[in-house]
């Protein structure tokens, strides 16, 4: 990770202990697709379909009901001066990054925190996916090109020396006995 820099370990949403299921039942209201309403929010998608794009997996849509619940999430996280997953996540995968120090992260050196998780990942199925023995240390990145999420939200927020991205995933991905791709 950049100096700086720190994204927060994701937690599966869904743990079986048993045979993997054949689909993952979450009560979610439907992503409301709709274009990125800023150019911040439109390089942030054009990054995470950049990476799905290399390893196969068809592009992320926009869905604004998930960057609205990033976004409270976020301004959460800001202005508590608290980094930590949303306890609620409301049924979706999430992704969190911090940088501070008074420069001005771009939205691809956020996402490409998540992305050069890369280098430890090890295509198998949920939770074997890291050459370290740690699913934790590659989760921003198997949920980023979790093939079976569609849509995406983020917000970034900033006070003072700070920014926090928040992404929210759905249907989320990190599913025990399932194959990010």
């Amino acid at each position: 990770m950049t100096a700086g820099a720190v994204a927060c370990a994701p937690t599966p949403l869904f743990v079986q202990t048993g045979p993997p299921p054949t689909r993952a039942v979450v009560a979610v209201e439907p992503p409301r697709e709709a274009p990125p309403s800023n150019a911040v929010e439109t390089r942030l998608l054009a990054a995470h379909n950049a990476e799905r794009a290399r390893t196969g997996v068809p592009p992320l849509r926009w869905a604004d009901n998930l960057e609205a619940e990033a976004r409270v999430w976020a301004q959460e996280l800001i202005g508590s001066n608290q980094f930590r997953h949303d306890p609620a996540q409301h049924g979706h995968g999430e992704n969190l990054w911090t940088g501070w120090g008074g420069r001005v992260w771009t939205p691809e050196e956020m996402v490409g925190e998540w992305i050069a998780e890369k280098a430890e990942y090890r295509h198998d199925v949920f939770p074997n996916v890291s050459r370290t023995g740690k699913w934790s240390d590659v989760g921003h990145y198997t949920q980023l090109v979790w093939r079976d999420s569609t849509h995406v939200g983020c917000a970034v927020e900033t006070r003072g020396d700070r920014s926090v991205l928040a992404c929210r995933y759905a249907p989320p991905g990190n599913i025990d006995g399932r194959r990010a791709y």
